[in-house]
Order: C-alpha cells, then structure tokens, then sequence
C-alpha cells in the first residue's frame, strides 16, 4: 500500500489518495480532503490528520488494508485549538493539540496488526515539547530549560547560558535542540554538552545533517550575504561560513514609542555614497524574518542597495515573549515598531531617506501597509504580497479560512468590543476607504494577490488596491500595479511561473529606487559594527514570496 498527497492547485485544499496492490495493478482504497500536508506509514497502517471546512487540523486517522473506512483516533472539538503530529516512528507517535494558552500531548502506540491506542501524557509544567528518541519519549521543559527522559523521570541536559529552548529534533541518532541565541536561529546537541550550539549566521538558516560516513554532525547554512554551503560542526568552535562579501552586516536598535528597543539587522553594501534602502518587516505568529541566500536579495546587494530587517514585537526573534508583547490588545505596537525601524533608517548618513521601499507579505502586508497610511512621505514605494488587508471582516467570520486560529494571535472582535475598536484602527482596509479621492502622497504600490489563495481574502485585495489608487494624489497610470497570479497563498503553480513574477516585482523595485544597472564587487571581507543593545540578529526573505 501507498498513499499520495498533493495540492494541485495551490490552494492548501491537500488530497490524499491511498492505494493497494490489485490483480491488473493498484487499487484506490480512501480518497479525501482537506488533509495536512504529511501522511506517515504507522503500524499496519497510515496515518494522518484530517482538516475541517477552515483548513484547521481537527482529527487524527488511521487505516489499514482491509478496512471500508479510516478510523478516528483522536477529535479535537474546540475551534480555537490545532492538532498536530510531533514525532512518528513505525509504532509510536506523539500527538500534539495547540492552543492559545497551552499544548496537550498524548502517546499514540501501536504495534502491527493492532489498533493504535491513545494515552494521555501529563507534565510537571505546562511549556514543554515531547519527541520520541531512541524508543524513549524525550521531554523539553522550556521554563526549567532543560531535557529529561519521561520513562526514567531524570534530566537527561541543561541549557547552555544564553540560550532558549524551542522544539526538540531527533535526528538519526542524535538529539538536537532548536531554538535561539542573541536573536538567531541556534541548534544545541545536549549529549555533547554546553559547548555544542551552533548559531545561524545573520539573517540566515541551517539545515542540520549527519555524514554517514563519520557520524560528524553538519549543517548546510545560509543568508543573505552567505551562499549555502555545508560545513561540519565542531564543539566548542563558530562555524567556517563564506561570506559573499557584498555587504557589512550592522545590528542597530530603534526605538519604540513605549520605550522598547527594536532590533534591526542592516546589510550595507559598500562605498561612500548613501544607498537606496529595502525594508523587510513580518511579526507575526511567532515567525523570525530570517532566510536562506536569495538571488533578488543579492543582485539588490550588487547594485548599491541597502537591506534591512525589522525585527518587531509579534515575530519570535527574541523568543516566546517577543511574540506575545504584539498579540491582540497589542496589535498596535508591529506598526508602532515597523515606524520607529524606519524614522532610524532614515536617520542613517549612509541612507537615502527619499528612496525607501517597504516590503511584506500575508500577515506582514497589514502592518506595512497601516504604517505607509501613517506616514506615505516616508517611503516611495509598498510592496505587499498576498497581504492581510481587512482583518476586521476576517475575523468576525467565523467560515473564513483560519480565522478561528487567527483569534488567538488578534483577538476575537466578535466578543471583544476593545479588540474590534483596535482593529477597526488597525486596519487599512478601513482607513483608505475613509480617504478622499487624491489626498494622500501615498506612495508608488505593487500589490499582488493569488488566484486561489487559501487565507488572504483576493476581494478585500482589489479593493484595497483600487481605494489606493483613488486616495494617491498621483495620477499615473502605473502608480499602483496589481498582480494576480496563479497558484495560492504558499506557492504559485510552477516554479518558472513564480520566479517570472518574482522578477517583475525585482524589476519593478529597481526602477522606482533608481537603482545603479552597473554591478558593484563584492568586498573581500564582511566588516561588523559593534552591536547597541542587541547581540547579532539576521532576517531576511528570500526572494518575494508569500509566507504564512
């Protein structure tokens, strides 16, 4: 038996189909959808989770050869809760149901020929993460920063100093940690001690994996003044990494209107004159905006343009708390943030303050796009990709796609008059439409929306972009460009199709930054500033993609 999965049309509605061995063939046995995206061989049999008419993760299934349907061994009733596969091996699996507040975690056991069965797993704190390793059932206690055994009950690791425990990641043999140091992605392997962390390079990724050959650790990192390359991990020691030398790596901090101290990551290519800037900004989720080398990013570097990611409360640079001090009630401070990263930028000798570009995707294009309303001289050009446009109407509709998960990262306007007067402010959808015709200096825009995008509402995306065009003073016919491309919310329908658009909009930034067509070359080394109040952060996105 196999399964195959699949979403054709990009709009997350995954398929999956199950089939057997049969006398002219394969037989198809069991065919649904929606599903999550990942189907495990379990047992005797496959399992997987089933998703709701919103798209949230709700049933845990199993099936076997030989049944006439799946069998459901888990149901998570409540709306505002996710379900989620944590760790699978061939007859164990922990089961996860997320929440606003806490995270319940159940085994699920069985053996071939036997019917999977459920246990509820408790622990002595609430934050914690559970994998299976080695047949043992591994726990991260995130407050206690430390890894115990749940069979033996003893603490297997501590925490090195510094650094703050996310998920555990059993890898072959090995156990890593994730999680993050001074602002960076950062992996711990406990057996090994406090002096095994590598942390990613600024603004960059790894990937870990293990030489069969010599079961040495590495990693394949990256960024966006780092092309991937793998390098082995040795304990005690920074990575070997390769800069491009396109540009020095500047850590800077703004300062926000209640007094919190933003981190920025600026890449600054090199030479004496001041350079046009693009503005990265997402917070949201919990989402660090960091990424892997991107050619776009690069050629931007090449051409003398500065690159800066705004590290802003919501995203989970700076960890758990990071996230929580921009959720509902305190929404407003990812657009106080993204306004006092850029009033910094601005300030920069080293920047040319008239020719700025923000730019931002899904959750990220509403904070963008509030805070160009706020202050349109500040930028000449928007750049939003399948933004969250109008989360007032997204969120006091119960059938939209996610919304239900989306009240715990906003706040639920349907019950909450405070958190709907919030979003009602919040909101761009509501304030462009309050402006008059030809008011604003607003900015050059180029606005994309997806043809069948799962989360983004495309309707609250066209009028948003025709109430822009009305409300700018400019009457240019291309001050406000809006694309709609095939494909969803995550991806387009092909790969050469997304990097055609990706191109476009490459092509579109160019021109309104006037930026020079004659390449610079890259530096032989990669100079740091000495860090303010933050240690070393990196984000960045790779190309224009939308994000979730």
């Amino acid at each position: 038996m196999f399964a195959v999965i699949g979403d054709i049309d990009g709009d997350e509605h995954f398929r999956m189909r199950i089939y057997i061995a049969a006398a002219n063939g394969v037989e198809l046995v069991h065919d649904e959808a929606p599903v999550s995206p990942r189907v495990r061989a379990f047992g005797s049999g496959i399992l997987w989770i089933r998703r709701d008419d919103s798209l949230r993760p709700n049933q845990l299934l199993w099936w076997r050869p030989g049944s006439s349907r799946p069998m459901v061994l888990s149901d998570e009733p409540d709306s505002t809760r996710r379900l989620e596969l944590r760790s699978v091996t061939d007859d164990m699996a922990i089961l996860a149901s997320r929440g606003s507040g806490d995270t319940r975690h159940w085994i699920i056991s069985g053996d071939d020929g036997s019917i999977p069965t459920r246990h509820p797993l408790t622990h002595r704190v609430s934050d914690v993460d559970v994998a299976i390793w080695k047949q043992t059932v591994i726990v991260l206690d995130r407050p206690n920063r430390i890894v115990w055994g749940e069979s033996q009950d003893h603490v297997l690791a501590e925490a090195p100093p510094g650094f703050s425990a996310e998920h555990l990641q059993p890898s072959g043999d090995a156990l890593l940690v994730t999680g993050r140091a001074n602002g960076r992605q950062t992996f711990w392997l406990p057996v090994h001690g406090p002096q095994a962390v590598w942390a990613a390079p600024p603004a960059g990724t790894m990937l870990p994996a293990f030489d069969s050959a010599t079961e040495q650790l590495m990693f394949l990192a990256s960024s966006p003044v780092h092309q991937p390359q793998m390098v082995t991990a040795k304990v005690g020691k920074k990575l070997p990494l390769e800069p491009t030398g396109r540009a020095s790596t500047l850590c800077l901090d703004a300062e926000s209107e209640d007094g919190a101290m933003i981190p920025i990551t600026l890449f600054l290519p090199p030479g004496e004159q001041t350079h046009p800037l693009v503005v990265h900004v997402y917070g949201a989720y919990g989402i660090s905006l960091e990424g892997p080398f991107d050619p776009f990013t690069d050629d931007l570097l090449a051409r003398g343009v500065a690159i800066a990611y705004c590290h802003i409360r919501g995203g989970g640079e700076l960890g758990p708390q990071w996230h929580r001090q921009a959720i509902g009630e305190y929404r407003y401070r990812t657009v106080d943030d993204l306004l006092a990263c850029v009033a910094r930028l601005r300030a920069l000798p080293t920047i040319t303050a008239d020719r700025i570009i923000v730019t931002a995707a899904s959750a990220g294009g509403m904070t963008a796009a509030a805070a160009c309303l706020r202050q349109p001289t500040w930028l000449r050009g928007l750049h939003l990709v399948h933004p969250f446009i109008d989360p007032l109407a997204t969120l006091t509709n119960p059938a939209s796609n996610l919304a239900s998960t989306d009240w715990a990262e906003y706040g639920d306007p349907r019950h909450n008059p405070s958190i709907r007067d919030l979003l009602q402010r919040l909101s761009p959808m509501a304030r462009i439409q309050e402006l008059p015709a030809q008011s604003l200096p607003l900015p050059r825009a180029w606005i994309r929306a997806a043809e069948r995008d799962a989360r983004a509402d495309n309707d609250a995306i066209h009028r948003f972009s025709q109430h822009y065009r009305n409300a700018s003073v400019s009457r240019h016919p291309g001050h406000v460009i809006q694309r709609i491309t095939p494909g969803g919310h995550l991806a387009g329908d092909s790969t050469e199709a997304t990097e055609d658009e990706n191109t476009l909009a490459h092509a579109w930034m160019l021109d309104v930054l006037g930026a020079p067509y004659e390449l610079n070359k890259p530096t032989e080394t990669v100079k740091r500033s000495a860090p303010t109040t933050y240690a070393a952060p990196g984000t960045t996105r790779t190309g224009y993609p939308a994000e979730p």
